[in-house]
């Protein structure tokens, strides 16, 4: 199973570097904060542990959803896309300004 890749990051990972949201998996039915929280911080830490010795950047670990920000390249990205026991999206982490009203 490979983790699904916005084609926005595929495009700015072929030009050099993309910051990215990475959402992970975790198991189905864990509801108790303080189990989640747990089950997340795992999944971060096997994430950012294979990733080990690509080009990526932690940018943040989020604690109570389930994503990590980080900023990767090439190498950084192949190894997220084969890593769909845990990644299950990758998408742009764009900035949001707020409308004008």
């Amino acid at each position: 199973m490979q983790a699904s890749v916005d084609p926005r990051v595929e495009a700015e990972v072929a030009q050099g570097r993309s910051r990215v949201l990475v959402e992970l998996r975790i198991p189905d039915g864990v509801r108790p904060d303080g189990e989640r929280r747990r089950a997340i911080a795992r999944a971060q830490d096997d994430v950012l542990s294979r990733l080990r010795r690509t080009d990526f950047r932690l940018v943040r670990r989020f604690e109570s959803t389930a994503f990590l920000g980080l900023e990767i390249g090439p190498s950084a990205l192949a190894a997220l896309r084969a890593m769909g026991d845990v990644v299950a999206s990758i998408v742009p982490d764009s900035v949001l300004r707020p409308s004008d009203r």
